[in-house]
């Protein structure tokens, strides 16, 4: 009902931030801020947003609060994406950067219709705001872990060394270097899924929904990955933290 409420707005607006920590603390280069929105309920567009410095020691301390919206992150990011044919699409845009940019991933109508899919729980928390809903959703264990695998599947094919089109002209110093490459991500990628496979994931989200006209409100995420066996070792324990507020309907 709250994707079929968004679907009947011709512009949604919304601001959102994430962040990882790692063994209890924050790890700074995973704080990120942005903002974005849904236009004829197929396209979205997302910025980097700049927090004053003291939301940025706010969020170290507490978590994810609220944005400061008036200035661009020193380091901009900004993509676009259309719906085409039930898949989302990057558009290519003059002013876009692909490499090591993290906002596709953090398009909120994806999520929330990937969501709706998933195997979960769904509850209904107690002490929800005058004229709101909270719904907890978890996901089953086996789900969490394949949605975590299969975005860290996505990052390291990012990540995968590119092999030359022109590779048997190229220089046989260049192609040691290329194979080096390769073999390095190779065993990268091996010791990924060995510590995926003795991982524990336990992913929650949170909706808050206005109950009156079935709007999505805020969208939060709170996974924890711990490890059990020759993994287990607090310090590299993960809580990764994102929410998203929908500020305004049109």
């Amino acid at each position: 009902m709250a994707l079929a409420g968004m679907a009947g707005s011709d512009e949604v607006v919304f601001e959102g931030a994430n962040m990882l920590k790692r063994g209890g603390t924050t790890v700074p280069e995973s704080l990120l801020f942005y903002g974005g929105t849904v236009e004829d309920h197929k396209k979205v567009k997302l910025y980097t947003l700049l927090p004053d410095k003291s939301m940025t020691q706010k969020t170290a301390a507490y978590g994810v609060k609220d944005l400061k919206n008036s200035a661009y992150a020193l380091k901009p990011y900004y993509s676009q994406l259309e719906k085409k044919e039930g898949r989302w699409e990057l558009q290519p845009t003059e002013n876009s950067s692909e490499e090591g940019n993290p906002l596709p991933a953090l398009n909120p109508l994806k999520q929330l219709e990937e969501l709706e899919s998933m195997e979960k729980s769904v509850t209904e928390e107690a002490g929800a705001g005058r004229g709101t809903s909270v719904l907890r959703i978890e996901l089953t264990p086996s789900e969490a872990r394949k949605q975590l695998s299969a975005e860290l599947e996505k990052e390291m094919q990012i990540l995968r060394p590119k092999v030359p089109e022109s590779a048997e002209n190229s220089a046989e110093a260049d192609q040691a270097v290329t194979k080096a490459l390769e073999k390095l991500w190779q065993k990268k990628n091996n010791e990924l899924q060995q510590k995926l496979k003795q991982a524990n994931v336990e992913t929650v989200y949170h909706l808050t929904v206005d109950k009156k006209h079935n709007l999505p409100k805020r969208l939060t995420l709170n996974r924890k990955v711990s490890y059990s066996g020759e993994m287990m070792n607090k310090s590299e324990n993960e809580t990764y933290v994102s929410k998203v507020d929908f500020t305004g309907y049109r």
